[in-house]
């Protein structure tokens, strides 16, 4: 199990001081972990491909707390914490973090088929849609993978196809939960304006107070985007106040109704209705979600039985 961060004083004394028994680790990095790849580079922190001696593959962030932004610290250590919460198989785990010289480490589980970003990038250069089984199959991953967070009460207040992730079995995770939130039993309501604007509800870009529906918001763009492969809000406007007035009255770019079903328009439309209290929850989004992903593998099962006895 992967220690939570506890700190506050600056962040190169909060790695050495609360990641405690640092000397018993202090060869863990080398004992354990083999290098293999970079796999990306921010301001703060590198992710590697990495082995682990148990020769699983782990994405390894590598943070280094001698010039760190105590703010960027902050995003880290709240992720860790959350995901150290969460115990969902659609929802990327923390396996451990440790302290190596100016380094804190957090081995996180690698999804080796990158992100629906990439999916989508890919397929439409290929100049293909997604099938709807493919869709549904995505998307009632995400919606359980969602669903398993606000059971702990987790905003995640960030949720858009970059920060999904893929493994080859075709696993769905949820990921990069740095800007999201826990809710205690007392809150209702969040305030702080943090998120992707193209992926933002209507009652967070009006500075007014949000909750678990906001998420909700989020999840219908990013299956409009699965569909169509673009914003529900991307248009020729590049100002915010067009953009937010677009969000404002949930006036979104239609699509085709003969390429997926009235079912799919519907679920997109009711995750889209600009009142909060009209979205579904994560728990009715998963189950209407999961029950399409059912209808249509089985019509695929019908049919290749039927062309395989013809």
């Amino acid at each position: 199990m992967a220690q939570n961060f506890h700190y506050k004083k600056t962040p190169t004394r909060i790695a050495r001081q609360n990641f405690h028994h640092q000397n018993q680790n202090i060869s863990k990095l080398h004992l354990n972990y083999k290098f293999l790849k970079q796999l990306g580079q921010g301001a703060f922190s590198t992710v590697y491909l990495a082995e682990h001696k148990n020769r699983q593959s782990v994405a390894l962030k590598q943070i280094r707390t001698d010039s760190l932004d105590e703010k960027y610290y902050d995003l880290c250590k709240k992720e860790v914490n959350l995901l150290n919460q969460i115990q969902s198989i659609n929802v990327v785990k923390c396996y451990e973090t440790f302290v190596e010289k100016n380094y804190i480490y957090v081995s996180l589980e690698y999804a080796d088929a990158g992100d629906l970003e990439n999916l989508i990038k890919k397929m439409q250069s290929k100049g293909r849609l997604l099938s709807e089984r493919s869709i549904w199959y995505y998307f009632h991953q995400i919606c359980n993978g969602l669903n398993d967070m606000h059971d702990k009460r987790i905003l995640h207040r960030d949720l858009k196809p970059a920060n999904v992730f893929l493994n080859s079995r075709g696993h769905v995770k949820i990921g990069d939960l740095g800007l999201s939130r826990i809710f205690s039993a007392q809150t209702m309501l969040a305030q702080t304006r943090v998120g992707t604007e193209y992926y933002m509800a209507p009652e967070r870009n009006n500075m007014g107070g949000y909750n678990f529906k906001s998420d909700i918001w989020s999840l219908g763009c990013l299956l409009y985007e699965l569909c169509t492969f673009r914003s529900p809000f991307n248009g020729e406007e590049s100002n915010a106040y067009a953009l937010h007035k677009k969000i404002g009255e949930g006036r979104f770019l239609p699509f085709p109704s003969d390429i997926y079903s009235f079912q799919l328009h519907f679920f997109i439309k009711s995750c889209l209705s600009v009142k909060s209290n009209d979205r579904p929850s994560s728990k009715e989004a998963h189950n209407a979600a999961r029950r399409m992903y059912l209808i249509f593998e089985d019509l695929l099962k019908k049919y290749i039985n039927a062309n395989s006895n013809s």
